[in-house]
């Protein structure tokens, strides 16, 4: 292989030298070249037979255009090496190229190794390409909790209806926390009335994340029914949990909800006493006067100044009291 640029030339030769070492100068180098075929270069390098040389090339790959890369990170998910595999997988998801979506949907029956498959997963996911969603929900058995929990973030990324029945399934019944978690955040593009149901399940989950994500995507959905399981779930034994509930019942805006969390502006937990505060400031109901007027005085400056805009939401001035 010969080049008309000079220095590509004499990296070429250095790629040929029986020293690996020469050779992972050589591909330190290359990203010094302004050429697009540099890149004729790294994939030599990529497929070097010493893998001390091949573990260069893929540190390097960052280094180069997306656009010269895309075909070379695609046929790189093959290499023998899985250090080199890993990080055309990891590459790829920055690529943002819609044009390799049909080699990454290709590449996911190409390969059984989980660092490979999320990669690819990754790279997918904000593409919107037409086979991703279905791609994915193939995935979703995998027996690597990794790739199952980028699978979901694919599903949940693209917002398809038709899949909110195969997030709840995961939601409920997956053995992995972090995979019953995401799939809780998934359902959030769903309706309260279609997915509100489930997601008050999973605030009895046994993994607190869980149920604390749980809490977070009622809230964001605004899920009515939701009401008495959210202020059940303010006496959580995690303060997490305790702390999205409450936030959520603040968005319900519903004066039920009043007594239990100003019982959480009472917690030890500075952030969940903020929380509370703010939740009472939202849901602006006089009863929750009481909660506000012994916070004006926590040892906590943001309680404080938030206890004095949620008084004054409500409809009282906290005369003579000064917030900070």
């Amino acid at each position: 292989m010969e080049f008309i640029d000079p220095m590509l030339q004499r990296l070429a030769e250095q790629l040929d030298s029986p020293d690996p070492g020469i050779r992972r100068v050589a591909v330190m180098e290359l990203v010094d070249s302004q050429e697009p075929e540099a890149v004729k270069l790294l994939i030599r390098a990529l497929n070097d037979a010493d893998a001390s040389v091949r573990e260069e090339a893929a540190r390097m790959v960052d280094e180069f255009d997306a656009d010269d890369m895309a075909d070379v990170l695609v046929e790189a998910l093959n290499s023998p090496d899985e250090n080199v595999r890993n990080a055309a997988a990891h590459a790829l998801a920055d690529l943002k190229d819609v044009r390799i979506a049909p080699s990454l949907i290709t590449a996911l029956d190409g390969t059984e190794d989980p660092a490979v498959l999320t990669g690819i997963l990754r790279a997918l996911k904000p593409l919107r390409a037409p086979g991703a969603c279905s791609a994915a929900l193939n995935m979703l058995d995998h027996d690597d909790p990794r790739v199952r929990r980028e699978a979901i973030g694919v599903v949940g990324y693209l917002r398809d209806p038709a899949t909110l029945d195969a997030l709840i399934t995961r939601s409920q019944q997956d053995p992995d926390d972090d995979v019953r978690r995401a799939a809780v955040n998934a359902l959030r593009f769903g309706t309260a009335a279609r997915v509100g149901s489930s997601l008050m399940d999973a605030l009895n989950d046994p993994h607190w994340q869980v149920r604390a994500e749980a809490a977070a995507s009622l809230g964001r959905l605004q899920v009515q029914d939701a009401l008495d399981a959210l202020i059940n779930a303010t006496s959580d034994e995690f303060w997490q949990v305790r702390e999205k509930s409450v936030d959520a019942l603040g968005q319900l805006k519903d004066a039920r909800a009043v007594d239990a969390v100003g019982q959480c502006t009472k917690d030890e937990n500075s952030n969940l006493r903020k929380a509370a505060v703010c939740a009472l400031g939202e849901i602006a109901d006089v009863s929750a006067k009481p909660y506000l007027q012994r916070v004006l005085s926590d040892p906590d400056p943001d309680v404080r100044k938030l206890a004095f805009w949620a008084m004054n939401r409500i409809g009282f001035q906290p005369v003579g009291v000064i917030p900070g």
